[in-house]
């Protein structure tokens, strides 16, 4: 392997596991079941280790609830520790089966949460999955609650050191996904960030997610250059949007390996300044400003299978 490259292994299959927390239990599966366009794989797969579903009283779970979890609306994750039972859905797929058996997975848990009043949790990502005002989307995208990965409270440190305009005065946060390893792909960590860039580094780790994504698809050993080149179509991919979020140049990010699951983003290694610096002098601003998008639901598409 050349110094110039890093090596990965997309696994031939991954699982992925959401629990429903609720004080019900053993809901009618037929009658609790997705909609389309998940509804015929659901019944297909039912009871196979690509859709497993079982339930189990809380004090004899295989799942802690009582570790932090990551909720919108902290009353769901209490709601989730006191529950009486949890309801596990888990899917062993192939890896030309992504995305769509981990979406299928997560519309069954939905429709399960529905049928008991129950706490959807991605397991994977430490999450509440938030409850949404229609079916599970059909089309996939990162950005849809499946990489855990969130900005930090205001202020994070309440002892940090930087003043309001000094970019490169503090290195209090560090990121790591969780939820890439469901989808084949390693994890990924940028460490000693300043408060100022919290938004920005979380987005340069959202872009290196999807630029990676597609990968997931293909099985075995994979060489990638140290140097990644993250482009405005790769940001906006993972927003669900067919634009790219920046017209510029790409943004070279170095990968660096931790852990075999577990890769560092940063700075490119000819990068003469500090991690900072770079996140400050660098960026393309769409990096500093979007916090959230909504795409265009006219161009939804529907799942691969």
């Amino acid at each position: 392997m050349s110094s110039e490259t890093i090596e990965i292994t997309v696994p031939e299959q991954v699982t992925a596991t959401f629990v429903v927390a609720s004080d019900r239990a053993d809901p009618p599966l037929p009658a609790t079941g997705p909609p389309e366009p998940f509804a015929a794989a659901a019944a297909e797969r039912l009871g196979t280790p690509a859709l497993s579903v079982t339930a189990h009283r809380a004090d004899a779970s295989p799942w802690d609830l009582h570790r932090p979890l990551h909720a919108p609306d902290e009353e769901d994750a209490t709601s989730a520790r006191k529950a009486a039972h949890h309801i596990g859905v888990t899917a062993t797929v192939p890896a030309h089966d992504l995305p769509f058996g981990l979406q299928l997975a997560r519309a069954v848990t939905g429709a399960l949460a529905d049928a008991v009043t129950g706490v959807p949790i991605d397991i994977d990502t430490r999450q509440v999955v938030p409850f949404r005002d229609g079916p599970e989307p059909s089309r996939f995208a990162l950005a849809d609650d499946w990489l855990g990965a969130w900005l930090p409270p205001v202020p994070a440190d309440p002892r940090c050191p930087a003043a309001d305009d000094d970019h490169d005065g503090c290195a209090c946060l560090e990121f790591t996904t969780r939820g890439l390893t469901r989808l084949g792909l390693p994890e990924l960590r940028m460490t000693a960030v300043g408060c100022r860039h919290d938004l920005a580094a979380l987005n340069v780790l959202r872009t290196t997610a999807q630029r990676l994504l597609p990968l997931g698809r293909s099985p075995g050993r994979h060489l990638l250059p140290r140097e990644l080149p993250l482009t405005g179509a790769d940001f906006g991919a993972y927003w669900g949007a067919d634009e790219p979020m920046w017209t510029g140049p790409p943004l070279p990010v170095q990968l660096t390996r931790l852990r075999p699951n577990l890769l560092r983003v940063g700075p490119p290694a000819d990068w003469p300044g500090s991690q900072n610096e770079w996140l400050w002098d660098e960026l393309p601003p769409a990096l500093y400003d979007l916090v959230s998008y909504t795409p265009d639901p006219t161009a939804a598409q529907p799942p691969q299978q």
